[in-house]
Parts: C-alpha cells; structure tokens; sequence
C-alpha cells in the first residue's frame, strides 16, 4: 500500500485523485455492452416530455434497470444510463468541486429513481444528458442528506414567507400554516416537524445531485431548463413537497418565481 501511495502522489498529487481518475478509467473502459447493441432497435423514450425544441426530460423510476444508451461529455462512447450519470457524478462533484467523500458513495447514483434531461443531436444515434438528480423517496430516508447534520445549524434563520407556508399548506395536518407556529423554532425542527405533518409521504421525495453538464457558453441555460425540468417532471408525479438542498440562492429564487 505503501508503495501505492508512493505512485499516486507522484502521478496524481495525492491518492484521492488517483481513486478519482480510476473510477473514471474504470467505467469507460467497462466491457463496451454496446457492440451487442443493435443499433437498429434504438428508438426514443415516448413518456418523455420536450422541454425545448431538441431538449427532452422524464423521470426514470430505477436507472439500474434502464437498458438506453447515452453519451456525456466525459466519454467518447455512449455508456448504459446509470454509468453514464455515475460518471457525470464523478466528474462534476468529485473531480471538479473535490466532493472526495462521495468516491465511497457513488452507488447511490447508480440505481433508483433519478430525473434526466437529454438532448437529441443529429449526428449520434443517441442522446446526451445535459443534467440528472437523485430522487429519494421516504421509504429511505434514513439516507437523505437533507436531514443529515452536516446540514443543519441552529443559527440558521428560517425563511417564513406567506407564500411558502401556503403552497405547504395542503400537504400537511397543520392547517393553516402560520408563522406564529413557527417562531420560536429552530431551522431543523421546523424541517422535522413540517415533515411529519405531512399527511402522504408518498408525495414527497428528496431531490438532491443536481448536475450540469454541456458547454459554458451554455451552462446557465441548461442549468435554467435543468431547473424547469425538474420542478415540473415532480410536480407532474403528483409530489407536493420536495427536499432539496441548495447552495445558490439564485436557485431558490427561480424556484419562487414558477410559483410551483
């Protein structure tokens, strides 16, 4: 091991962006399943919907039962879309933002149910994925990262808007909702109390692992139809409450203004 360490600080600066580069090597260069692949019998996912002209996007209820094909930005050759979205995971949040912590997570992006938008171009036989999520449901949510406590503070100051409270309102036992139920609460106790007020936990999922892939030059506009997509793929899968963490407060504010 020793010895190990030795070559992938000499090659790679440090062993965590050897095991990133390896994960990487190692889903590119799987067995290519595709040679057996009939070409021929390709055809286009009906369910999905356009979002704009070329741009389509759906929700997958298991990726790692999904038999399409798809190209990234990262691979030369189109992979099986649950490789193809563990290898924009990587990429993205491991190899660009340094999330080294996800390398001993990353089957978590390899299977369940995930919302992809994708993009037909006329040259490749199939389509690229622009941008993927993870949607996890309650029957795990031991698993969300929302509740985790890395993401909970105390001093965080809740955002107690009208709006929200009222969108909320339908969902949950607490009627009506107001901010006098909520005061004195910390952040997280409202998250856990709105949570398990919440009369059908079948309507509510988590979305988290947004990621965004294609050129800068059109970087805000995929993360805008990404964003677009994925507040209306869940709202048309009948969930009324989704938790989501997000670090751009410009997100939020896109979200605010769908009214959704």
């Amino acid at each position: 091991y020793f010895h190990i360490d030795q070559l992938a600080i000499k090659f790679f600066g440090c062993l965590l962006k050897c095991s990133t580069e390896f994960e990487i090597f190692e889903l590119i260069h799987k067995p290519n399943v595709l040679l057996n692949h009939d070409s021929e019998t390709v055809s286009k996912n009906t369910t999905s919907t356009i979002i704009d002209e070329k741009y389509h996007y759906e929700l997958v209820p298991d990726i790692s039962e999904d038999e399409r094909f798809f190209h990234t930005e990262f691979s030369d050759q189109p992979l099986p879309l649950s490789d193809a979205i563990v290898l924009i995971n990587i990429a993205t949040f491991v190899k660009e933002h340094k999330w080294y912590e996800m390398l001993n997570h990353l089957n978590i992006s390899s299977k369940g149910e995930h919302f992809i938008l994708y993009q037909y171009t006329e040259n490749n036989l199939y389509p690229t994925i622009i941008s993927s999520a993870l949607i996890q449901t309650t029957s795990n949510k031991h698993e969300w990262l929302f509740f985790d406590g890395f993401f909970q503070n105390t001093k965080w100051k809740p955002n107690l808007e009208s709006d929200g409270l009222l969108s909320l309102t339908k969902a949950t036992s607490m009627t009506p909702l107001t901010r006098s139920q909520f005061i004195d609460k910390t952040s997280d106790e409202i998250e856990n109390d709105l949570f398990y007020s919440i009369l059908d936990k079948t309507k509510v999922c988590e979305a988290i692992r947004l990621t965004i892939s294609g050129s800068k030059s059109k970087a805000n506009y995929h993360l805008y139809l990404a964003q677009k997509g994925l507040a209306m793929a869940l709202k048309e899968s009948g969930r009324d409450a989704v938790f989501a963490i997000i670090e751009k407060p410009a997100m939020v504010l896109f979200y605010k203004a769908m009214n959704l």
